[in-house]
């Protein structure tokens, strides 16, 4: 009795599984390279924060559209809607295109070795 057990879930599962992933990844491609271990995990979590703060962190959008003046309150309210929920996919498209982007260059960024690229 006593004992403190800590459960992730959710989304914090998730981040969990990937800091490990990436930990074990890196650790595994640096050793290829003769890069220390310990400096690998270190990137991998630098790496696994900057992500996160990607996707957590994102600020607060204002979208500020004049609506014509002859809409009905249901319109207006439905053309509102609309442009939060454009509003919204356009920061999800964004914040998942960075989250591509920096994944894709993980081991080019966190290795001592870049890949070579084909000719």
């Amino acid at each position: 009795m006593g004992e403190i057990i800590q459960v992730a879930f959710g989304s914090e599962r998730d981040w969990e599984r990937a800091r490990s992933h990436w930990s074990e990844g890196l650790a595994a491609v640096g050793a290829l390279f003769g890069d220390d271990e310990a400096l690998m995990r270190a990137k991998a979590e630098c790496l696994y924060l900057v992500l996160r703060r990607i996707v957590e962190d994102i600020p607060a959008v204002r979208v500020t559209v004049g609506l014509p003046n002859d809409l009905s309150v249901e319109h207006a309210e439905l053309l509102t809607a609309a442009i939060r929920e454009a509003t919204l996919k356009g920061i999800e498209v964004s914040a998942c295109h960075a989250v591509r982007v920096l994944t894709a260059a993980i081991y080019d960024l966190c290795t001592s070795k870049l890949r070579t690229k084909p000719s």
